[in-house]
C-alpha cells in the first residue's frame, strides 16, 4: 500500500463533507443537549478549512489559481447556506469593541452564536490558574505559564490602522497605548489592571526587575515568572484568588470568524482584493478598527495572514498556518533581523521592564531562555509516521527528515 499525498487526502476530506453537510441539520435547535455533537455547518466548515489547506503553497507549490477558487467557494457556501438559516452563526458583537473580543471567550459558549463546534464544556478554573500571571495568589495560585512573545504583541496595529513601523504617532516607551482594542483583550502586559475589585484584589501588572531583591509580584515565583514581559489574558475569567469560583470553557474546533478569514484569503488569492474586502472588514468592524480598502494584492495578504494571527490566536491555528505559507524559507535567524520583530519568525523576543511601577522602562531584546526557534526544512513541515507503522508498511515510506536506519 502506497500513501496518498497530502492534497489528494485534503481533497477527500472535502468530498467527505459533501456527502453529509446537506444531510446533517445545518443547527441543531436544542443546542443545550446537542453540544459538540457534529452538525452541517461543522462539515461546511470542515470543507473550508480542507481545501484552504490544500490551496496553500505547501500543497500546492504551482499556486494553482483553481484550488484558490475552490476554497473561496467552499467559504462562500457556508456564509450562503448560513444566512438562509433562522438563528445563523454570527460573530459575538454587542457594540462595545473594546470588551467584545475577551467576553467571547468568556461568555457561556452554549448561548454564543460565533461557535460552530467546541469541546464539551468544562467548569473549571483551571484556565485560570495556568495563565494568569503568578502574582495573583491565595486560597487559588495563579502560575502563568502562557508568555506571548514581543513578536505577537508587535503585530497589533495602532488604532488608526498602520503597523506600528509607520505609525509616527507609536511610542515604544508607551506601546500599549492607542493600538488595536484587542491587544488589552488578549495580553496582559506592565500596567494592565486586573483583579476582583469587590474582593479588595484589583490592582496593576507588575513584571518589573531591577534586582535579585526588587522586582515585581508579577515577574518571579516558583512557577518562573514571565519570560517574555506578557501573560495570556484570553479565555480567563476575572476570578478571586482568595474565594476562587469556576467558569464555563468550551476549547474552540470551529468559529464563525475562521470562516470569514478563509473567504478574505481565499478570495485575495483567486481573485485578488475587491471582493475579499468585506469578510475581513466585518471582522476588523467587530474590533473598531478601520476598515481595509484600496490596497495590491501582496499587501492585503500580508494583512489578511496578521489579522488571523490575532483573531484566532492560542486556538491551534498559528502553528498550521506559518507552515502551509512555508514562511521558514528563504530566511534565516541571521538575515531576519532586519525585519520588524512581528515579521521574524526564528528570533523570538520580549521586553524587560525596569525602574518604578510608576515610571517604568522598556528595554527589548530577545526572549530569556528560550529565543531562538530551530527550522529544518522540509522534515518540520510534517510529523514523522511512527517507525513501527513503516516496517509494517515500508511502501507507506517515512516523511522527508525523519528517516532512521534499518
Amino acid at each position: 500500500m502506497h500513501r496518498t499525498s497530502a492534497a489528494e487526502a485534503l481533497e477527500w476530506v472535502a468530498a467527505q463533507c459533501d456527502l453529509v453537510k446537506d444531510v446533517l441539520p445545518f443547527r441543531y435547535a436544542n443546542e443545550t443537549s446537542n453540544w459538540g455533537r457534529v452538525n452541517g455547518a461543522a462539515a461546511y466548515a470542515l470543507k473550508s478549512r480542507a481545501l484552504l489547506y490544500r490551496a496553500s503553497l505547501l500543497n500546492n507549490p504551482s499556486n494553482e489559481k483553481s484550488y484558490w477558487q475552490n476554497a473561496a467557494t467552499a467559504a462562500k457556501d457556508f456564509i450562503a447556506k448560513n444566512l438562509l438559516q433562522s438563528d445563523p452563526y454570527k460573530l459575538y458583537d454587542t457594540g462595545k469593541p473594546n470588551n467584545d473580543y475577551y467576553e467571547c471567550f468568556t461568555t457561556n459558549p452554549v448561548y454564543n452564536d460565533e461557535f460552530i463546534l467546541c469541546r464539551s464544556v468544562w467548569n473549571t478554573n483551571q484556565i485560570e490558574m495556568v495563565f494568569l500571571p503568578p502574582g495573583f495568589t491565595g486560597s487559588f495560585t495563579a502560575n502563568g505559564r502562557t508568555n506571548p512573545t514581543q513578536n505577537f504583541v508587535d503585530c497589533f496595529e495602532t488604532s488608526s490602522g498602520k503597523t506600528i513601523e509607520n505609525d509616527a504617532t507609536y511610542d515604544p516607551s508607551h506601546p500599549y497605548t492607542n493600538r488595536d482594542p484587542r491587544l488589552e483583550q488578549i495580553i496582559f502586559h506592565q500596567g494592565s489592571v486586573w483583579g476582583r475589585a469587590d474582593k479588595d484584589e484589583q490592582r496593576k501588572i507588575d513584571v518589573r526587575f531591577n534586582s535579585e531583591t526588587d522586582f515585581g509580584v508579577d515577574y518571579k515565583t516558583a512557577h518562573s515568572g514571565t519570560l517574555t514581559g506578557y501573560f495570556l489574558k484570553k479565555f480567563v475569567n476575572n476570578i478571586s484568588s482568595k474565594e476562587p469560583s469556576t467558569f464555563n470553557h468550551a476549547w474552540t474546533i470551529f468559529r464563525y470568524t475562521e470562516i470569514l478569514l478563509n473567504a478574505a484569503e481565499a478570495i485575495n488569492e483567486a481573485e485578488g482584493p475587491a471582493n475579499a474586502y468585506q469578510y475581513i472588514n466585518e471582522i476588523r468592524d467587530r474590533a473598531g478598527m478601520p476598515k481595509y480598502k484600496d490596497m495590491t494584492y501582496a499587501v492585503l495578504q500580508e494583512r489578511i495572514r496578521n489579522e488571523r494571527r490575532i483573531e484566532l490566536c492560542f486556538e491551534d491555528h498559528r502553528f498550521l498556518d506559518v507552515r502551509r505559507w512555508k514562511v521558514f524559507e528563504g530566511v534565516t535567524a541571521t538575515s531576519e533581523k532586519s525585519k520588524p520583530r512581528y515579521q521574524q519568525v526564528y528570533n523570538l523576543y520580549g521586553v524587560s521592564v525596569t525602574g518604578t511601577a510608576d515610571n517604568p522602562t522598556l528595554t527589548y531584546g530577545p526572549a530569556q531562555t528560550n529565543n531562538l526557534r530551530v527550522f529544518n526544512s522540509p522534515k518540520n513541515y510534517y510529523f514523522p509516521i511512527p517507525n513501527d507503522e513503516v516496517k509494517r508498511a515500508p511502501n507507506l515510506g517515512q516523511n522527508p527528515g525523519w528517516e532512521i536506519g534499518n
